[in-house]
């Protein structure tokens, strides 16, 4: 998808909505699992050359544990504000980076956008005791009674 944005600079006042599902391609499937397409919407204004750009991505996904293993099911939301420029030498963890064509790719944005805000891990339970390190039993079932905690203190 492309979205020509050279009104969004040029005019006084501008304003477009665009929402889409975005195909989960290998750079998501990477990260995590996904029942459904995540839902995205830009909302990019413009006003006397300022473009500012608003994202709200949401999306359910499933991972693992990175303690215990176990399937972890989320429900993510993403929501930034961010100023759109033509400009590379300008450009900032706060600003989206067109092309000189003002060409705008939402879709490669929200891939990028989920792809940063991911979290790094997921966990069960903020307590998940995780496995143990001898036979590699989920401690949160209960003790395997192989000794590991007396010997890890």
């Amino acid at each position: 998808m492309k979205i020509n944005l050279k009104e969004a600079f040029i005019l006084d006042r501008y304003e477009k909505t665009v929402q889409f599902h975005l195909p989960v391609g290998e750079e998501l499937r990477s990260l995590a699992e996904f029942a459904e397409e995540p839902l995205v919407s830009f909302t990019i204004r413009g006003k006397y050359g300022l473009v500012q750009c608003e994202t709200v991505i949401d999306f359910a996904c499933t991972s693992y544990c990175s303690r215990c293993l176990a399937p972890v099911d989320k429900k993510l939301h993403i929501e930034n504000q961010r100023r759109m420029i033509t400009d590379p030498l300008m450009e900032t963890e706060d600003t989206i980076l067109i092309d000189p064509n003002y060409d705008f790719f939402p879709d490669e944005e929200a891939k990028s956008q989920m792809i940063l805000e991911f979290p790094e891990r997921f966990l069960c339970a903020e307590d998940c005791k995780g496995l143990c390190p001898i036979c590699g039993c989920n401690l949160n079932l209960g003790d395997c009674g192989c000794g590991s905690e007396s010997e890890n203190p």
